[in-house]
C-alpha cells in the first residue's frame, strides 16, 4: 500500500474512510480462506498511517464504512478517504514534545499559492514556540479550573479555547510508526542555538509570544472565574 501512495501531505485531524472490498462471492461463501471485515478493516488501517501513509494514526478515523463485493479477477479493495480541505501537514514530517507531554506533528514545507514552500527558520521556530506556549497555557488552565471547581470533563471542554488547533499525540501511538520524534530538550536547545545566531530576527517572534501569553492570561482568569455555581463539584 505505501508504494502505491504518492501523496505529499498527511491529514492532521479527523478522516472518515470507506472501504470497499472485492472479492470472489464463491469463495467468502463456501471456503475459510477468507478474513473477516474487521480484520481487512485493520490491515488496511495500518496500511494507511505512518510516513508514507495519509495519517498518523489510526484514531484519526472517526467513521468508518466496510463492504465487500463480488468481484472479477485478483481480489482488491478500493479506499474513498474524507477529511477537512485544510487539514494536513505536508511530508516530511517529524513529531516534536511539548509541555502537555504530547507530541505534536510539525513539517518544514507549507502549502502556499498552490504550491510547496520551504519554510525559514524563523517561521519553523516561531510556529515550534507557539504551540509550546498553547500547550503550557493549556496545562494550566485545567489545573486551574479544576481548582476552581470544574469536573474533569468540563475542565477538559473549557482548555479547548485555549488549545493549540494542532492535535498532539501520546509517545505510545507514535513512538514505533517510523516518524522522527523531537524530544523537548533537544529541539529548544536547537532552538536556542539559531536564537543566538539571529537575535534581529528572534525579536519579532518574541513580541508575538508576549502578546499571546497576556491575551491567554486574560483568557484564563474568565475560563476559572465564571463557571456556574450548578456546575462546581
Amino acid at each position: 500500500m505505501a508504494a502505491e501512495l504518492t501523496n505529499r501531505w498527511i491529514y492532521s485531524h479527523e478522516v472518515q474512510l470507506d472501504i470497499t472490498l472485492h472479492l470472489d462471492v464463491q469463495t467468502v461463501l463456501e471456503t475459510s480462506d477468507t478474513a473477516d471485515l474487521d480484520n481487512y478493516a485493520k490491515a488496511i488501517l495500518d496500511g494507511l498511517k505512518g510516513p508514507r501513509g495519509i495519517m498518523f494514526d489510526d484514531t484519526q478515523v472517526q467513521a468508518l464504512a466496510i463492504s465487500w463485493l463480488d468481484g472479477y479477477g485478483d481480489p482488491s479493495f478500493r479506499v474513498s478517504a474524507k477529511s477537512s480541505p485544510d487539514d494536513f501537514v505536508l511530508k516530511p514530517v517529524e513529531f516534536y514534545e511539548m509541555p502537555d507531554g504530547l507530541w505534536y506533528p510539525h513539517g518544514r514545507f507549507v502549502w502556499s499559492n498552490g504550491g510547496e514552500e520551504p519554510l525559514p527558520d524563523k517561521s519553523h521556530f516561531a510556529g515550534l514556540s507557539i504551540i509550546e506556549l498553547m500547550s503550557s497555557v493549556k496545562t494550566r488552565a485545567r489545573a486551574e479550573m479544576r481548582n476552581a471547581g470544574a469536573d474533569r470533563l468540563r475542565a477538559y471542554q473549557r482548555g479547548m479555547y485555549v488549545s493549540s488547533m494542532a492535535r498532539g499525540y501520546p509517545r505510545g501511538r507514535i513512538a514505533d510508526s517510523g516518524f522522527t520524534l523531537q524530544p523537548r530538550r533537544e529541539w529548544q536547545e536547537t532552538r536556542r542555538i539559531w536564537r543566538e545566531a539571529n537575535a534581529e530576527e528572534i525579536k519579532e517572534v518574541e513580541q508575538i509570544l508576549s502578546d499571546l501569553r497576556n491575551s491567554y492570561d486574560s483568557m484564563l482568569e474568565v475560563l476559572a472565574g465564571r463557571l456556574p455555581a450548578d456546575k462546581r463539584r
